[in-house]
């Protein structure tokens, strides 16, 4: 061989090993990047379900404050009636009292004269 060709032999060895290394580093990096995709894909999967859950359990909390909510109003509603009512007999009372005490009236008027 002569030299030239020994240099040049020399010189694709050289390259090749550098190019083995590069390709060697590369492959690294992609795994790496791969990994890290996978864990930031688990991470948001986790997330959002974590965001569902917690939608879900403030759904909930709502359904059941609206619940409460409605029957409270029924309630009150209620009240209104009863409190009517019990205006309504209490003048009804006042005008029987009134009626028994003017028949009282008249009878001890009418025994006295």
């Amino acid at each position: 061989m002569t030299e030239q060709q020994e240099s040049v032999t020399l010189a694709l060895a050289k390259l090749s090993e550098i190019t083995a290394v590069g390709i060697a580093e590369i492959k690294g990096q992609l795994a790496l990047l791969v990994q890290r995709a996978d864990h930031a894909d688990r991470r948001v999967d986790e997330l959002a379900a974590r965001q569902e859950r917690e939608t879900q359990e403030l759904s909930d909390v709502v359904a059941a404050q609206d619940t409460r909510l409605r029957a409270l109003e029924n309630d009150r509603a209620g009240r209104a009636e009863v409190n009517a009512a019990s205006g309504r007999r209490a003048v009804w009372i006042s005008v029987v009292i009134a009626a028994v005490g003017l028949a009282i009236t008249i009878v001890v008027t009418l025994l006295n004269t």
